[in-house]
């Protein structure tokens, strides 16, 4: 077993590990694959395996990080809200549970596993206020300013962060409000080593609990973990303003901190 997990690993660094020096790295159709797969095997056991792991990592459920995130949140009767990474359609349920008064969700996921998924646990029923789409973040096919509000939760890990900002911008209409959430890193992580011992672990770890699809999957995802201070200047430089951001504290020492991100597209864009 040790030299079946220590030929993984080595195969995973010499192969599968190859990433840019630091955080504005883009993404590669070979990782994007691989996330499809991850996620296509994951679909049936998402949501259970997401309360597992947030509890072990953060002391909090799925639907209480997602509540931390959107119960707050102020929608109107005729809004469109655009769910990116929408798996299962846990937000959108969520959504429909809370009395969230709203139009229409779009929930788009790169995964068609995590569509069907989303469908089962509707009944297979016709939702008239839900639109599935499989998509890419990184290629949005909805036109501009066609979305009043856009959540991200738990998915800019695997995403390319300043492809996803253009594309929210862009979708929005003037005035719209974006929300993200996620693992967020350390200044520490810049180190080199540091970043290779965490990406080592964060591969090792899901290899043990997981698979190796999911492995590789956590550890290419750690050049996309941003600071709050990255996070904050790339939702500038995208043009939005009005910035809300908390970190939340972890559950374990070692553990990222998740944060969570409020942003709006300007009036006058």
């Amino acid at each position: 077993m040790l030299a079946v997990v220590l030929i993984s690993f080595i195969i995973f660094m010499l192969f599968g590990g190859r990433t840019n020096y630091w955080y504005l790295r883009k993404m590669t159709l070979e990782e994007q694959r691989n996330i499809i797969a991850t996620f296509s095997e994951m679909a049936p056991r998402y949501e259970g395996l997401m309360n597992n792991e947030l509890n072990r990592f953060w002391g909090i459920n799925y639907e209480g990080f997602v509540a931390q995130l959107l119960e707050s949140v102020k929608t109107r009767p005729d809004e469109v809200i655009l769910d990116i990474a929408t798996g299962t359609a846990f937000i959108p349920s969520y959504l429909s549970r809370s009395g969230k008064k709203f139009k229409k969700i779009i929930g788009i996921d790169i995964t068609l596993s995590m569509l069907q998924n989303a469908n089962r646990n509707l009944g297979f029923k016709k939702v008239e206020w839900l639109t599935l789409v499989c998509g890419s973040a990184h290629e949005l096919p909805l036109k501009a300013g066609s979305v009043d509000r856009a959540i991200c939760c738990l998915a800019t890990h695997h995403m390319d962060a300043e492809r996803l900002l253009s594309n929210i911008f862009n979708a929005l209409k003037d005035g719209g409000t974006a929300h993200l959430a996620d693992a967020g890193s350390s200044n520490s992580w810049k180190n080199g080593l540091i970043r290779f011992g965490i990406k080592s672990l964060a591969f090792l770890y899901f290899l043990f609990t997981e698979n190796y699809t999911r492995a590789v999957a956590e550890a290419q995802s750690i050049a996309n973990i941003h600071t709050i201070q990255q996070w904050e200047d790339m939702i500038v430089a995208a043009g939005f303003s009005h910035l809300e951001l908390n970190e939340m504290k972890s559950k374990k020492f070692w553990a990222p901190n998740p944060i969570i991100l409020k942003f709006q597209k300007r009036e006058d864009e």
